[in-house]
């Protein structure tokens, strides 16, 4: 009889101990659901398909309910191309830094690579994730995307910013004719070479060397079916309509930038309306990569006004 006690016993503090270990689980997950809302402002790398089937990457962080701040590249990058300005970003902004078509882990499409069918992009990804009063940034190609949007813009657009930008277009024909030959003459796989070339181009004052080797990679990435159509969409732009752009602009200039001169800066801002220009002294064409902190600080005080 007492061993049947005891085992008795010993079922039911088993039985006890397997209800506290429900219940401690039960309390563990309620306290992991109330985190969610915290771990959505980290950064979170994600996918979105677009009604016209093309799939974007792109990072995103903050406060959900955040102002909206989007970030675009320029040719051959990705959304890395801001990994030096996203940690310096405050998290009370709702921040989308997005790989275009053609570029990093988004879809690699054979052509539609004129600015229509990038802005065309920006656009339905702005729409499908119901983005509105948004800051929006471009850097030299995602400058030029960012300029078409503003122009397009039904009203999602409450700033913007541009980066190693210009008036539109290639002015110079023999440097058009330069940009779709080397583009156009690229074969798969992308010469690590011409990668890391084509990077230090852009820049002028030291970046970090694991950055600079991410920049590389990613440009590696890039097929040279997206090459070709840059370089020829390059040649055949048509001017953007900057006087549609009825947003505060901000552009901003490296003094060194080795694509565009200060009257190209100039010819812009004056073609938009309200526009103003702010110079980096001794920068290159990607500022943000050689003064990220400086650009983060301009960034959130033209966001905030």
């Amino acid at each position: 009889m007492k061993s049947v006690s005891k085992s008795r016993s010993c079922v039911h503090r088993l039985e006890q101990f397997l209800i506290a270990a429900v219940f401690v689980f039960l309390a563990a997950s309620a306290s992991w659901g109330g985190a969610k809302d915290t771990d959505a402002a980290k950064p979170q790398s994600l996918l979105i398909k677009l009604k016209s089937g093309i799939t974007l990457n792109y990072v995103v962080q903050g406060d959900p309910v955040g102002r909206p701040i989007v970030l675009l590249h320029g040719a051959g990058d990705s959304w890395h191309s801001y990994d030096l300005v996203l940690p310096l970003l405050s998290a009370k902004y709702r921040v989308y830094a997005v790989t275009l078509r053609g570029h990093g882990w988004s879809d690699h499409p054979s052509d539609g690579f004129a600015r229509a069918d990038f802005a065309g992009d920006i656009e339905a990804l702005l729409a499908q994730l119901d983005l509105h009063n948004v800051v929006l940034v471009g850097h030299s190609l995602g400058s030029f995307v960012a300029q078409q949007v503003a122009a397009d813009d039904q009203g999602r657009i409450a700033k913007l910013v541009l980066i190693g930008s210009g008036p539109g277009i290639i002015h110079d024909p023999q440097e058009r004719e330069s940009l779709a030959t080397v583009f156009g003459g690229l074969q798969d796989p992308i010469p690590y070479t011409f990668a890391r070339d084509f990077q230090a181009s852009t820049i002028y004052a030291p970046v970090p060397p694991t950055f600079f080797e991410t920049l590389v990679n990613e440009a590696l990435k890039a097929p040279a079916a997206t090459w070709h159509g840059l370089g020829k969409s390059f040649g055949s732009q048509q001017a953007v309509a900057l006087d549609h752009i009825k947003v505060p602009t901000l552009v901003f200039w490296g003094s060194k930038d080795n694509f565009f001169k200060k009257e190209d800066e100039e010819l812009l801002v004056s073609k938009i309306s309200g526009a103003k220009l702010v110079v980096y002294p001794e920068t290159g064409h990607a500022l943000h990569w050689e003064r990220p902190e400086r650009f983060a600080h301009d960034l959130t005080e033209f966001s905030d006004k």
